[in-house]
């Protein structure tokens, strides 16, 4: 009677190990399926951002913009960072740090700084105004923001100047950041 009884209950033991070991393989290969296809799907996600001024439909991946969104956010930036007067060039400059690739953080903050004493010191307020929609190349992360600036030095107003500016962005995880934004002349 002992011997059934240790045998029944070595079965039990037995059918209970094996459930378990059934369930924790399932567990463990649910596991691995989920996880490779997260790994597959990560970077196709799209994230829909709206700039400040939006006109067309727009998106941002991990790894890809559109051309509407580069264009949109290109006109935000140069406005951003070229509409500046004695009062606002403090504020202006910290929100356009805000969109700044960290390789490229500390030199634009001294640019940035240098230009704001020269304007108090000098009186100098700036305008720029978007003549064409932004030329982009989504490829290479830049585009070509064509305008017109114009100064006014105390009291004067100074003729407006048109002039192009190029912005070179950085794409990281899915966040476009500014590398450069530079004046060049037009080859077109």
């Amino acid at each position: 009677m002992k011997h059934v009884l240790k045998k029944s209950r070595i079965q039990y033991l037995v059918d209970n190990r094996n459930g378990y070991l059934v369930l924790a393989s399932g567990s463990i290969i649910l596991n691995i399926l989920l996880s490779l296809i997260i790994y597959y799907v990560m970077g196709y996600e799209k994230v829909v951002l709206v700039p400040p001024t939006l006109t067309n439909p727009a998106w941002i991946s991990q790894k890809n913009v559109s051309s509407s969104y580069l264009s949109s956010m290109s006109l935000f930036y140069a406005e951003l960072r070229f509409n500046l007067t004695p009062s606002n060039a403090s504020v202006q400059r910290q929100l356009f740090l805000d969109y700044v690739d960290p390789s490229q953080y500390e030199k634009l903050k001294t640019e940035l700084i240098e230009e704001e004493e020269h304007l108090k010191k000098e009186h100098i307020s700036i305008s720029f105004y978007a003549t064409e929609v932004p030329r982009v190349d989504t490829a290479k992360l830049i585009a070509k923001v064509p305008g017109d600036i114009q100064y006014i030095v105390g009291d004067s107003l100074q003729p407006s100047q048109h002039v192009i500016y190029e912005i070179h962005y950085r794409l990281i995880g899915g966040k476009l950041l500014i590398r450069s934004i530079e004046e060049v002349k037009d080859h077109v």
